[in-house]
């Protein structure tokens, strides 16, 4: 009882204490909150992935010009191109499909079915043709999404630095295994700089 009575009334003091100093004005919160001005500045500011990411979204190819990967923009652009043909396609499929059928039930002389086909087959066409012209669209939604997801992955790791001096050594162990006795493993180790 006495012990929970002396911790209550030390973390109440200290959050009083933490209240009214906030928590950037100790030393150590100075100095971590100086540390990270410094690099924010130096690799943050220069090349932001929320920068990116809204660049890409609004214009497609943007954000990977801004992430300096001009490679991949025709890729960008081709996928747009293949997602968006196939959608017109479909689409010109599904409207004509639709209108011969039309002509096909309606009963007037004058209009005639061009395509030849019965109204089980036009019928067909035209369920066939809408689930491809909406998988179409579809598919450019998530091309879409994707040159975003691109973008915003490639600017995360703009700055990311790779050291020419990454290895890995693998040596053998001698352990001593309670129960067991004596075992022979192996040990990993990795330089990442």
């Amino acid at each position: 009882m006495i012990y929970s009575d002396k911790i209550i009334s030390w973390l109440a003091l200290s959050l009083i204490l933490l209240l009214i100093t906030g928590p950037g004005n100790s030393a150590v919160g100075q100095i971590l909150r100086d540390s990270s001005k410094i690099k924010s500045k130096s690799l943050e500011s220069e090349h932001s992935p929320k920068k990116a990411l809204l660049m890409a979204a609004l214009l497609p190819g943007s954000g990977q010009a801004y992430n300096r990967k001009y490679w991949k923009i025709p890729i960008v652009y081709a996928g747009y191109a293949g997602a968006g043909y196939f959608l017109t396609v479909n689409q010109k499929n599904y409207k004509d499909s639709k209108r011969n059928y039309i002509f096909e039930i309606d009963g007037i002389d004058s209009t005639v079915n061009q395509s030849g086909k019965s109204k089980a087959e036009l019928l067909t066409d035209i369920d066939s043709y809408r689930r491809y012209r909406d998988i179409s669209v579809l598919a450019l939604l998530a091309w879409h999404g994707l040159t975003i997801i691109d973008a915003n992955v490639d600017a995360h790791f703009f700055n990311w630095d790779v050291n020419e001096d990454l290895s890995l050594y693998l040596r053998p162990r001698a352990l001593w295994l309670d129960r067991y006795g004596p075992g022979l493993g192996m040990c990993l180790t990795f330089n990442l700089k």
